[in-house]
């Protein structure tokens, strides 16, 4: 498309200075009139690392096998991500950004020896009662040129006329929406986040130590997103009946670290019902949903 800014990569691009760059970026914000540029990454025979892949596995909870996990092509996109997220054509600013709502689609599982290509984009947006939505989309194709996975990143950027509170304030606890089968106890330790951080790249401060997240408003340091979404899909690879589905998740409340937390599954037509909850049910962290394709 003319007006796009492409950025066409040899290898993955190093995290480190995008980091920098996102500390140093403040973000004008969007003017009137105006939204997200086009702005695609592309990576072509992108190879897996075994070492790489094995630190996750055992991070997130998935077993040995000869496909990769569900939700592994994120961490492998992650450096495309805070690339396009930090290029000087991208007016928000990184940090603060919220990640809301994740759908991934698998149409068939991937091998872990197969090369993979990687497009990675953004563009537009939508205003929204707190700020700024904007989906961060990523491809994987094989070989043949085929998209074999996807997946759509919400993200939230607050503005200064947007409200962080629901306007529908409710005393009465979240239901739950399903009858749950299974329910298990989760322990997250205290250092989770530089874990998960360790085997996918991801060092937001937030997620690292106590006095890291408080520079960023939080009492303490909290679970990321995507590990709650990886530690989820490992726990229902064994309830999933088809390889080709989709895996969506909606991001509630933080799990402050450390914490015990519940989590809930229950089949439905088409698919598995699931969520993240706090031990008394009232606060739910995370919910989602697997559905064939």
């Amino acid at each position: 498309m003319s007006g796009d800014t492409r950025l066409d990569f040899e290898q993955l691009p190093a995290v480190a200075p995008s980091y920098f760059r996102a500390v140093a970026n403040f973000g004008s914000g969007l003017s009137k009139g105006e939204t997200i540029p086009d702005i695609v990454a592309r990576l072509n025979d992108l190879d897996v690392r075994a070492e790489n892949l094995a630190r996750y596995r055992k991070v997130c909870g998935f077993p040995r096998a000869d496909t990769l996990p569900v939700t592994y092509p994120h961490v492998l996109a992650f450096p495309m991500h805070m690339a396009v997220l930090t290029h000087k054509r991208f007016p928000l600013k990184l940090l603060g950004l919220i990640h809301v709502r994740n759908e991934i689609k698998q149409h068939r599982p991937i091998r872990v020896d197969e090369p993979l290509d990687l497009i990675v984009s953004v563009g537009g947006h939508r205003d929204v009662s707190k700020g700024v939505e904007f989906d961060l989309a990523t491809r994987v194709n094989d070989a043949t040129g085929s998209t074999i996975w996807e997946e759509t990143g919400v993200m939230l950027s607050r503005t200064k006329g947007g409200s962080g509170k629901s306007s529908n304030k409710s005393n009465a606890p979240p239901e739950l929406g399903f009858t749950p089968d299974e329910e298990a106890t989760w322990q997250v330790p205290s250092d989770i986040g530089r874990r998960y951080a360790s085997a996918a790249g991801d060092y937001n401060p937030i997620h690292l130590s106590p006095w890291s997240a408080k520079l960023f408003g939080f009492p303490r340091a909290i679970a990321t997103g995507m590990w709650m979404k990886a530690r989820a899909a490992a726990a229902l690879e064994p309830h999933v009946e088809r390889e080709a589905y989709s895996l969506s998740v909606a991001f509630k409340k933080p799990v402050f670290l450390p914490s015990t937390v519940l989590f809930k599954e229950g089949a439905v037509d088409n698919g598995v019902n699931f969520a993240l909850t706090s031990r008394s049910g009232d606060v739910h962290h995370l919910t989602g949903e697997v559905r064939y394709l």
